[in-house]
């Protein structure tokens, strides 16, 4: 079964509080998902990244002086490499493909209705759970 405790690992980086907050409280609900750790910039979100080895991590595309791409790289580095959802304002297609680029799973508009993500982390949790990591977003 991956993960092994069924118990999805998520790493949270957004610099928004209420951002964070949001999600935290759309995903109270899903028992198989644990935010491990919770982060406001991208460094402490390299350290979070590097300490839990988290199976999922959402990132907004800007973490104070850094970005997601920073984040990207270092999650391809990570065995198991984490699912990447990388969630933005920035929603250009530069963004976009430059997230994708940098090895992004899935790309959303945080400024829309959160559920469809909530729902996208939800199927991913059944899936991981039943030991199937395959999930359309």
């Amino acid at each position: 079964m991956y993960p092994p405790n069924g118990i999805i690992q998520l790493v949270l980086a957004d610099g928004s509080a209420i951002v964070r907050a949001g999600i935290k409280r759309l995903l109270a609900d899903v028992p198989q998902i644990h935010i491990a750790a919770e982060c406001a910039d991208a460094d402490a979100a390299l350290g979070a990244i590097t300490q839990h080895r988290p199976d999922v991590v959402i990132m907004d595309f800007q973490l104070g002086t850094g970005t997601a791409v920073d984040l990207l790289r270092l999650c391809a580095a990570t065995s198991p490499r984490p699912i990447c959802v990388v969630h933005t304002l920035d929603t250009a297609a530069s963004t976009r493909a430059i997230s994708y680029a940098a090895g992004a799973d899935v790309f959303y508009d945080k400024g829309k209705d959160l559920a469809p993500l909530v729902g996208m982390l939800r199927k991913l949790a059944g899936c991981m759970v039943d030991g199937d990591t395959r999930v359309a977003a």
